[in-house]
């Protein structure tokens, strides 16, 4: 039935039931190892390096022979933007758009939940969006001229990072050198704050005010030009967005109303020093706007508004992440640093103001936070000092579901977002659970006895004739490609180890040996090099060239450093699928490491001589300290979202950071979790399965959708049963290359693993297969994506599903391909 036919058969009869088992091992070491390639000679031995501090610290370019590249013009860092830091920086953030392009254009907005944010050269703006959903699509709605309300001052210029962890970003602007202002803008956080030292505050919006208090006092309206009014609380109704804000000041402020028919405020002192504060308390207040349900007023979410005012003071100034594996369970905790702005501006009210007060703060004045900080019974060590007001926290539906601790969580509903309801909790740590698999290399029961020696003959006819085509066995093509090819030949080896065939498994040993060695030491064709001006290993790219068979196969770039994926340009930045602008490092390497930690299980030796090799890819994708001086911080995952991000750094959307399959995203967190144990390092393997919890998790709720009753995207679009891509504002049906219903579920699905069992929910499956099966035609069975069908039918009909693979035609296999198991 052909050459890789095995891929298909052998997965779904592993994946055919759901009965719990013991993990199945016939053999696990080689009886002749296989010879490899010897790697390259490292530079520099390294210590030792401790659980709290970086995978490796040796540098690429220097210590493992990889081509230091300098970028010019392509994709270049904006300096300006960056303020003082400098590689590595961090590609794929919740705040990313703020340093592409310009960092102040219309494309420039970012999603920080519960708001849009949009920053210009001397004030920051929130935008609250809304909900629009069709069957095509679920978009956050948002109005960037009108439906504002901003936080600036006077003469203030040249907005920077000047600090960033793995939830917050904090933003500075000046007005020479005196005069600063800066916003730590937090996930979650409802409030959005700016801190001003010896500066001229300033509170606007085009939107025209309906009403406006200050300490509880009204104003009569207009509010007259020149009128000064002091204030530590505030409420404003804006017309066109129909919004209630609340407003606090610490210490209390003056202000004087100005003249541009909106909301103008301007402080009194332009040498002021303090914080303001802002709140969305109720977005359709009487039903004028036109994403109020029924264009009627609702009242504000029972009891937001005075949690708002009980929960003003305790600021939130940046965040950390952590997580634990245990048997049964992974962990993973997001833990909030605060200051109690009444014991830092103690000026600031009275007790008539603000209902509670904290008397301790847990604040730091640190910033980039990435680092994880373990304990023996919690991901993260407890702060000295907690307030005695917690800080408020907006949530999402996938926090709900897994957060540990629910003593502070209210379920009433404070705002309705693209991916669900949002709930609030007061707390400074919100810890998840999610359940940890029970298996690791091979599925939980061995294969059925019926299908055993169907298979052996399948995976005999792999020995001696599964061949790379020419260019991959060069290194000359893309890295994703590549990979995908190297994880097929790494699922035969274990299928075939499953069935205690060793001498097939040493056989194709040698050849994945080989090829993936080339791979990860950078040595191919199309060479993978440093860049040392973001900070990550990135394909150079090859223009391939073989005279149509009548030469050499050869790139006629020649390598670094000319390197055309790095160039400047759309034709660059779509090079090997975006891998130079950082576009899809986790699903690239996640196929690449899959192959090396199948080598590494079965042939230490390998794993030894490698591991610093294998170890730079997970660092470029997973590295978990900011003290790596090589790689950002875990750089694709967003932890609040608990989903990674897939969208490199080529230009700024509007629709923000995306990400596609989250299969392949959660098939790479598998791949480095499977690396850490054949390596037989823990911290490794606790990281992949972490984030492979975390992905599977968010797909469960936002990519792989319930038709008849959905509990977070809305019905009109869940009736797909799947989504495509998911941006931060946006979500599609359709995937980056079509929106046909086969495309859509097989990019949702593949790679088909054991860990499919864990990443793809049961029911979920099967209620997709009778779409996925009907649609699957013409082109889906040309490319090879029909065995996906069949494996996805595995867990619904096991005879259905092998009938399925047995008849299926060869070239559905061929590595041509372009799936057949991916």
């Amino acid at each position: 039935i052909g050459a890789v036919v095995l891929m298909s058969v052998a997965v779904l009869i592993l994946l055919c039931t759901m009965a719990v088992g013991g993990e199945s091992t016939l053999s696990s070491s080689p009886e002749t190892p296989p010879s490899f390639p010897p790697p390259p000679p490292i530079k520099n031995i390294p210590d030792v390096v401790g659980n709290k501090g970086p995978l490796s610290v040796l540098r690429p370019e220097k210590d493992l022979d990889f081509f230091p590249y300098k970028r010019e013009g392509g994709g270049l860092p904006v300096k300006d933007l960056w303020g003082n830091h400098s590689a590595p920086l961090p590609t794929h953030e919740f705040y990313q758009n703020l340093v592409l392009g310009t960092g102040s254009d219309p494309e420039n907005v970012i999603k920080s939940l519960p708001y849009i944010f949009s920053v210009q050269s001397n004030m920051i703006s929130a935008i609250e969006p809304f909900v629009v959903s069709s069957a095509a699509q679920v978009q956050s709605i948002f109005d960037g001229v009108v439906g504002l309300i901003n936080l600036g001052g006077t003469g203030m210029r040249d907005q920077r990072i000047v600090g960033f962890d793995k939830m917050s970003v904090t933003l500075g602007w000046a007005n020479g050198h005196q005069s600063t202002m800066t916003s730590t803008l937090v996930q979650g956080d409802p409030f959005f704050s700016m801190k001003y030292d010896n500066a001229q505050p300033v509170i606007s919006s085009p939107q025209v005010v309906l009403h406006l208090k200050f300490d509880g006092e009204k104003v009569k309206l207009p509010c007259k030009q020149g009128s000064k009014h002091s204030f530590s609380t505030m409420e404003v109704e804006l017309l066109q967005h129909d919004a209630l804000w609340l407003g606090f000041a610490y210490p209390q402020i003056e202000v004087e109303c100005g003249t541009n028919g909106g909301l103008s405020l301007k402080g009194t002192d332009d040498n002021w020093s303090g914080v303001l504060r802002l709140a969305l308390a109720n977005n359709c207040t009487h039903g004028t706007g036109q994403h109020c349900p029924g264009k009627k007023g609702l009242p504000a979410p029972a009891g937001w508004p005075e949690k708002i005012r009980q929960h003003a003071n305790t600021m939130i100034t940046g965040g950390q992440v952590g997580h634990l594996v245990t048997n049964d369970q992974i962990t993973v905790e997001l833990a909030y640093e605060t200051v109690d702005l009444l014991q830092t501006y103690p000026q600031s009210a009275t007790p008539s103001v603000l209902s509670s007060s904290p008397s301790s703060s847990s604040s730091s004045s640190s910033r980039l936070r990435e680092t994880i900080r373990p304990a023996a019974t919690s991901p993260l060590s407890s702060s000295d000092s907690t307030p005695s007001t917690e800080p408020l926290l907006c949530m999402l539906p996938h926090h709900r579901a897994a957060v540990l601790d629910t003593t502070d969580l209210d379920n009433a509903v404070v705002g309705r977002t693209m991916l669900g309801q949002l709930t609030s909790i007061s707390a400074s740590k919100i810890a998840l659970g999610m359940a940890a698999p029970s298996f690791l290399w091979h599925p939980p029961r061995p294969i059925a006895n019926e299908f055993v020696d169907d298979l052996k003959k399948a995976v005999l006819m792999e020995k001696g004739t599964f061949k790379m085509p020419e260019n991959y066995q060069m290194g000359a093509g893309d890295p994703y490609n590549a990979g995908k090819l190297l994880a097929r030949m790494a699922r035969v080896i274990l299928i075939a180890d499953e069935l205690g065939m060793t001498d097939v498994r040493q056989a194709l040993l040698t050849d994945l040996a080989k090829y993936t060695s080339m791979w990860i030491t950078g040595k191919t064709a199309n060479q993978l090099v440093y860049d040392s001006n973001w900070g990550g290993i990135v394909s150079c790219g090859c223009m391939y060239d073989n005279c149509m068979g009548k030469c050499a196969p050869k790139c006629d770039n020649k390598g670094p450093p000319s390197c055309p994926s790095l160039a400047a340009g759309a034709f660059a930045a779509g090079m090997d699928f975006g891998n130079g602008y950082y576009n899809d490092h986790h699903f690239h390497y996640g196929y690449i490491l899959y192959a090396a930690a199948v080598v590494a299980k079965y042939i230490p030796e390998w794993g030894k001589e490698y591991e610093e090799f294998a170890l730079l890819l997970v660092r470029d994708v997973a590295n978990p300290s900011k003290d790596d001086p090589s790689f950002p911080v875990y750089r694709h995952m967003d932890f609040y979202m608990s989903h990674s991000w897939a969208g490199g750094i080529f230009q700024p959307f509007l629709n923000g950071r995306n990400q596609e399959s989250v299969s392949e995203a959660a098939n790479c967190w598998y791949a480095v979790a499977l690396l850490g144990d054949a390596l037989g390092n823990q911290r490794v393997k606790d990281i992949g399965l972490s984030l492979l919890a975390m992905e599977s998790h968010a797909a469960h709720h936002y990519w792989q959708l319930d038709r008849d009753v959905s509990h977070t995207l809305p019905n009109s679009f869940a009736t797909n049963g799947v989504s495509g891509i998911l941006w931060s504002n946006l979500i599609q049906y359709q995937t980056w290359f079509g929106s046909t219903t086969w495309e859509l579920n097989g990019i949702q699905m593949l790679p088909f693993t054991p860990a499919s069992e864990y990443i793809l929910g049961e029911e979920w499956v099967k209620q997709q297969i009778p779409d996925f099966q009907s649609s699957c035609t013409g082109q889906c069975i040309q490319d090879g994506w029909v065995s996906l069908v069949c494996m996805a039918m595995a867990v619904k009909d096991v005879k259905a599903a092998w009938h399925c693979a047995s008849n299926l035609d060869t070239s559905a296999f061929d590595p041509e391909t372009a799936e057949g198991n991916g």
